[in-house]
């Protein structure tokens, strides 16, 4: 006789919104409301979120696991423009703007949960609520000044510099300061990305970024945890 199979037990949508640092302290008469529109979507390791030239009218928060954005070309080879952890979201161009296709693919690195909101149904929520509105135009502009960053990265004239300032970003955004024994405290950088994803970001290789990540780790910089970067002192893109 086949054992009967049970069934999964849903999450709770209000735990799961609250994950995300746009929604984390939201009135709960708001929140209802975002939990009436959202719908979640599993995706394993590499399949495909939204694809280049997608004209979906939707925003996409990503509350467990990675995913990525990159600039799919035939003429040029797949390189990550943008890592998404838990709490970012992707879907703001066409949020702003009907008339733009969306010109970036985004995948799943590794299992990668999403919340999606309908477009104008998002649209609604957030420009009925002046507070919400404010944090979502703030949080879209830290992600323009992160391709401010990282543009100014790209131009830098040697793959050191763009590794090291590539670092120092992940740092800065998402580093969390821990005491330490001592009574002092450092930042730790926790499920660092991989060699291979800083090697897509900067343009190089994962041999190049182990050589500068074993740089840093020899001149004590940094060191490395297991899947976290422990910063020990301040270092530049020249150090």
């Amino acid at each position: 006789m086949e054992k009967e199979e049970k069934p999964q037990k849903l999450p709770n949508m209000a735990e799961l919104l609250r994950r995300v640092e746009l929604f984390s302290d939201i009135d709960m008469a708001i929140l209802d409301k975002l939990i009436k529109i959202a719908t979640i979507q599993q995706f394993r390791n590499g399949e495909t979120i939204v694809l280049a030239g997608d004209n979906r009218k939707a925003m996409f928060f990503v509350i467990r696991g990675l995913a990525k954005v990159f600039y799919d070309s035939k003429n040029a080879r797949n390189s990550i423009l943008s890592l998404l952890d838990i709490g970012d979201f992707f879907g703001e161009i066409q949020f702003f703007n009907k008339k733009i296709i969306n010109p970036f693919s985004v995948k799943a690195e590794g299992e990668c949960l999403t919340v999606i909101f309908r477009g104008e149904d998002f649209r609604e929520v957030v420009t009925n609520d002046p507070r919400l509105s404010f944090r979502f135009i703030e949080k879209v502009t830290q992600k323009l000044n992160r391709a401010y960053m990282q543009i100014a990265s790209i131009s830098m004239n040697t793959i050191r510099r763009r590794i090291r300032s590539c670092i120092m970003q992940f740092i800065d955004e998402r580093g969390v300061r821990t005491p330490t024994q001592d009574g002092k405290s450092t930042v730790v950088l926790r499920n660092r990305p991989t060699q291979q994803q800083i090697a897509e970001i900067t343009g190089t290789t994962r041999e190049t970024v182990n050589r500068e990540l074993s740089v840093l780790v020899k001149d004590g910089y940094v060191e490395l945890d297991g899947k976290n970067l422990i910063l020990l002192k301040e270092f530049t893109v020249d150090s």
